[in-house]
């Protein structure tokens, strides 16, 4: 009972700092920390759950979650659903009005804390997958629109994730969804804490250049345990067939000046190559029955940090996308797996 009414004076106190500075516009979300009581299907103070599946849950203490906020006491988490007990194949949603619409040909400056829990299990079901954030603007007549995705969450701790809202529409209520990464359907969580307006546009980071000669040595089959004295984080692990395949590299979120380089093992087959909205294919041989990291070297932070690439690779039958993210401390990688053909057709056969 104590800590239930100490978190609601968390929420009392925070309603009264948004709606008295005037420094802050009426863009900025009311309870933008999560702040709440712990449940499950407990949506946090001042948010509503949305759409025809489970409610969101407000976080830490359900569902064997325990990491702590990161921001005040409480944050949500949302589920995308596979094959459950029951909601079988939707996924969760949160939505909130906006005291002032978003205006069409504006853009709005944010930054969410985003996270993955590998321990979410509901009932009897793990939900160890990782989500991505969609966010969607509403209006009053119900007309909808994606405004923004963040790419596949995979991190257990938070990392903090800018972005701008640039609505075509003008936009009532904003809808935050758990949604998955790849097809078919499976089974995945995300943790959302402290979603922050910024009026005056996202703050300046300073940049670093880094050289790339000689960050490695050895053959084109090493698999680097670092680059330039940052360790590798492998974020995924896909499979393909074949010997070739075709890398597509963009940014699908701000441009923002972010400089990156590519690495498929200890092979640079992307040098200092400022990433945008414009899709770069890159061809790149393999062979059957090698494994490979595709890592992301960044160059600099941009204007937003992290340093973040949206990625398709293919082989022509098989197409994975994954948002690779890097910053000056460490690489984001992807392992890559090439089957045999002889290994396929006996699966085939079976």
């Amino acid at each position: 009972m104590k800590n239930s009414m100490k978190i609601l004076s968390v929420i009392v106190l925070l309603m009264f700092m948004v709606t008295t500075d005037s420094s802050v516009i009426a863009q900025q979300l009311v309870n933008p920390s999560f702040e709440g009581v712990f449940g499950r299907a407990r949506v946090p103070a001042m948010w509503k759950a949305y759409g025809t599946a489970s409610s969101p849950d407000t976080q830490p203490g359900v569902w064997n979650v325990t990491k702590e906020a990161a921001h005040g006491g409480t944050y949500i988490s949302m589920v995308c659903r596979g094959y459950s007990i029951f909601d079988s194949y939707l996924w969760e949603s949160a939505m909130q009005p906006l005291n002032t619409p978003l205006f069409v040909g504006d853009t709005y400056h944010y930054s969410i804390d985003l996270a993955h829990s590998k321990n979410f299990k509901a009932d009897t079901i793990l939900f160890n997958k990782p989500a991505q954030l969609r966010i969607w603007g509403m209006s009053t007549q119900g007309d909808k629109e994606l405004l923004w995705e963040s790419g596949a969450v995979a991190n257990e701790n938070w990392e903090t994730v800018y972005f701008e809202l640039s609505p075509n529409i003008a936009v009532d209520y904003l809808i935050l969804e758990a949604y998955y990464v790849e097809l078919p359907k499976y089974n995945g969580n995300i943790l959302i804490d402290n979603m922050k307006y910024y009026p005056l546009g996202h703050p300046k980071k300073e940049c670093h250049p880094e050289p790339v000669e000689g960050l490695y040595s050895g053959t084109n089959h090493t698999i680097p345990t670092q680059i330039d004295g940052r360790p590798i984080n492998k974020e995924a692990e896909f499979t393909f067939r074949g010997d070739k395949l075709t890398i597509t590299v963009w940014d699908n979120r701000t441009t923002d000046g972010d400089v990156i380089s590519l690495f498929l093992n200890n092979k640079n087959i992307l040098k200092e190559f400022e990433i945008s909205k414009d899709r770069l294919d890159v061809e790149i041989t393999v062979e059957e029955g090698v494994e490979y990291y595709l890592t992301l070297y960044a160059h600099n932070l941009g204007d937003i940090p992290p340093n973040t690439v949206a990625l398709y690779i293919s082989d022509g039958q098989r197409k994975k996308f994954i948002t690779l993210t890097s910053d000056l401390k460490a690489c984001g990688a992807v392992k890559i797996k090439i089957e045999q053909e002889n290994y396929s057709l006996i699966k085939l056969i079976r």
